[in-house]
Formats: C-alpha cells, structure tokens, sequence
C-alpha cells in the first residue's frame, strides 16, 4: 500500500484591503497642506466604510482614522476662521471710534 503524506490545509484566503479607505485616509493627511482635501477625506471616508461593511474587505481602520483626521482639520479650520473674523471685527470695530 502507497503512502500517503497528509496535505495541509490551505488557510482561507484573507479579505483585501480596502482601497476607498487608504484614499481616505491620504486625503485627510493632504488636508493638513490644503484644506479642501480633507473634505473628500470625510466623504471617502464614509463611503469607505459602507464598502466594507459591504463587502467584509479590511481597512475599517483606516477609514476611521481618515475621518477623524478630517473631521478634525475641519473643525480647527472653522474654528480658526472664526477666531480671525472676530479678531478683524473687532480690530475694525475699535477703528471706527478713532
């Protein structure tokens, strides 16, 4: 009688990685330098997201981090505008009794 050797399993195949998620995510990280990228960071982000909720592809991670990162940068911009706003307002409002 042949022997015969026992093949090892093979191990599932792992999912891929999401690719709308590393978009995302370089997105956000450009918005650091131009702010209008960090916008399609959040909106990739999301979309990255429903991809792999969808699919069951990995890269949930980084869609994450893309939106925090976004949502951050979005955050500070805003915020910054209305700190410079207030200040030009108020710097013109004390001219004007000059």
């Amino acid at each position: 009688m042949p022997r015969v050797t026992p093949v090892p399993p093979t191990p599932p195949p792992t999912p891929q990685l999401n690719t709308m998620a590393i978009v995302a995510f370089a997105l956000s990280v450009l918005g650091i330098f131009v702010l209008p990228s960090a916008l399609g960071g959040v909106v990739c982000g999301h979309l990255a997201r429903r991809q792999i909720r969808r699919t069951g592809e990995q890269g949930d991670a980084w869609a994450l981090a893309a939106l925090i990162l976004g949502y951050l940068l979005l955050l500070l911009s805003i915020a910054g505008l209305l700190l410079f706003g207030g200040f030009m307002i108020t710097m013109f409002g004390v001219m004007a009794f000059m």
